[in-house]
């Protein structure tokens, strides 16, 4: 066998090879997307992190208290709001926060993490 066709053919293995690792990814990446992969409480603390903790405090171990007239996730949830009444308070425009655009997944997960912030109840 020639140099050039052993070539060829570690070529095309390798080719192979990164097509199913790129398809593989792809796959992975939407399952978590789509809720298939992981918690939907810590998809929704990484929301959170990423999308709100420039302003809010989105800690579970944060103060019930007000920072800079900002309310922390820990007392958003100090009222043990359902998963619905949080889902329906994010989808709606807040006059004194900036402008955001979550999708309903990440608003489903926002939502499921700040509700698992709530005390327990006794």
């Amino acid at each position: 066998m020639s140099e050039a066709t052993r070539a060829a053919r570690q070529s095309r293995r390798i080719g192979v090879l990164a097509g199913i690792v790129v398809a593989a990814l792809a796959i992975s990446i939407l399952a978590w997307q789509q809720g298939g992969g992981g918690d939907a409480v810590a998809r929704g603390h990484w929301t959170a992190d990423a999308h709100c903790g420039g302003c809010h405090d989105v800690a579970p171990t944060a103060q019930p208290v007000r920072r800079s007239g900002v309310p922390s996730f820990v007392l958003l949830a100090a009222g043990r709001p359902s998963r619905e009444a949080v889902g329906v308070f994010l989808a709606a425009p807040h006059p004194r926060m900036p402008p955001f655009q979550l999708a309903p997944e990440e608003q489903a997960n926002l939502a499921a993490y700040i509700v698992s912030l709530a005390p327990a109840r006794r």
